[in-house]
Order: C-alpha cells, then structure tokens, then sequence
C-alpha cells in the first residue's frame, strides 16, 4: 500500500465521508488560520482510501488531528496497520489525535469516547421516505403542512442574516449546548460560496423558526437551527427537516447529517433525530498516538 500527501482542494472526498472530511471542511479551517493535509492510501495504482488531517499548534505542542477518518473505498485488510503506517510516513513530527468514523480496535491513549450522531439517508424516494417516519412525528409533519407556513429555501446572506443567526447563539446559551462558533459559518460561507443553505419558515411574514446547512456533496450537515415558542407550536423543525431532506434529495444528495444524538443527556432531541428516519452510528473514541 502506497501513501501520498496531497492538498485538499486536490483530493476529492471519498463517498459517504463525514462533513470534517471533505474539501469545504479543509477551505473553511484555512480561512480561520488551519493548515490541511490529505493523505490518500493506494492500491495497486487505485485510491482505496483518504484521511484530511488538520495540523494545530497548542503552545509548542503540535497536534495532527483526523476528525471522522480515514474514509475507506475500499477498506484495507488491517484498517489499524493502515493507521500505522500513515503516522510513519507522515513527514512532520506532532501528536496525533485519532477520531475514527466508526468504532474499531485502536492502540494509543484514549482521550475521549466515540459519540452517537444521527445520519438521515436521503436517496430513496419521497413516498418512501415519508413512510420511514415515525407515525407521531409525521402526524406533527402533517400538522405544519396544514398550518399555512411558508417555508424559504435560500442561500446564506451574511450580515444580513447576523440577527438570525444571533438567536441561534442566544438559544444555545440558554439551553446549554455546544456548537461550531459564528466565526466558522463565516468561514465556510466564503470559502465555499453557495455551499451554505438556509430553510425559514415563516408565518404572516415572520420568520418562527430556521435551519442551515452546509451542502459538502454528495452529503450535508444540519450545521445549526433555531425556533421559537410559536415555532415550536407549530411544529415548525419537523416541516423545516422534511422540506431540507426533500429540496436535497431533488439535487442528488444522499445523506444529511443531523449531528449529535444523545439519548442520556438530551433525549427529546435524540427521539426527534430518530423519529425523522434517521439511523444513530456511533464513532470510533479520539485516540492519541505519539508521531515522529
């Protein structure tokens, strides 16, 4: 097996990789002062694999970090010696932070368990998908539908839309969770023109409730949302999913990426990810692995 390092702009993502393993990912970070590598694994003269790995600096450490990879298209006999032999060859000397897609057998320290996200497949057709979901979210879907909502699907306009975005933040410190900060919106908004999708709905004018995405092709990732009382009346998320995941699918995505899904912790949330058809796909723990 063969390794080669390459820029990202120039290494197409493998099908089915996770939003931290794309290119926009990688133009993003760059944005925001991050170096990117991509390391593709090849067989025989054909890519069998790919890892984008983001190089930081913490004080004078210096940190390789490969969120959600290496994304196989062909899986090695032995992902692990893979791994290996990625570390050995590649040319900078750094602690390396491991955070595999899926869980699998690692050496190394554990830093941080794998965590459980919710991934929506979006390739079937509509009446098929819409059969997937759970009877009482689709009677909550139904509801929205009859409510008289309008729903906006447009691109991401910034500032104009700082203010919404501003609620979104609002909401995430009264809730207490966390997210990605404005900054990288910002940043993957201009890396990545058009690339970020915005889903309103709106009721005698007002936006009630909103969604973005982020379209990294042939997937996307539900990047942030927000809702308020009256949105939240109205069922208002469930319309704003089903109509993200329609206008998707209609431009040849497979997969939307809904995010984390913690049933311990936010459950309620966790059933809504689920009752929409979403599937929950744990990751691999980070692992961590001296380098050179």
């Amino acid at each position: 097996m063969e390794i080669a390092f390459r820029p990202p702009d120039r290494s197409a993502a493998v099908s089915g990789a996770a939003m931290q393993q794309h290119p926009h990912y990688a133009a993003a970070l760059a944005r925001l002062g991050c170096e990117s590598r991509v390391a593709e694994f090849r067989e025989g003269g054909a890519r069998i694999g790919r890892a984008q790995i983001v190089l930081r600096r913490i004080g004078p450490l210096r940190v390789a970090w490969l969120p959600r990879g290496p994304v196989w298209s062909a899986p090695p006999p032995d992902p692990a010696a893979a791994l290996r032999a990625l570390i050995r060859a590649t040319p900078l000397r750094a602690l390396w932070a491991v955070a595999a897609d899926r869980p699998a057998p690692a050496r190394g320290l554990r830093a941080a368990r794998g965590q459980c996200v919710a991934e929506l497949e979006i390739s079937a057709d509509s009446a098929t998908r819409r059969a997937a979901l759970h009877g009482k979210w689709r009677n909550r879907l139904t509801r929205a539908e009859n409510a008289g909502l309008e729903v906006v699907a447009r691109p991401l306009a910034l500032p104009r839309d700082d203010a919404l975005l501003g609620r979104e933040v609002a909401q995430r410190r009264t809730r207490g969770y966390g997210a990605l900060p404005p900054a990288f919106t910002a940043a993957w908004r201009a890396a990545n023109p058009g690339q970020a999708q915005m889903f309103e709905a709106r009721a005698n004018g007002e936006v009630i409730a909103f969604v973005l995405v982020l379209l990294h092709a042939p997937g996307a990732t539900y990047h942030v949302g927000w809702t308020g009382a009256r949105g939240r009346a109205l069922n208002a998320h469930n319309l704003l999913i089903w109509r993200a995941s329609e206008w998707l699918a209609a431009r040849g995505f497979a997969r939307l990426d809904l995010g984390l899904a913690d049933a311990a912790r936010a459950p309620g949330l966790a059933r809504f990810k689920t009752g929409c058809g979403a599937r929950l796909c744990m990751t691999g723990a980070t692992m961590l692995h001296a380098g050179l």
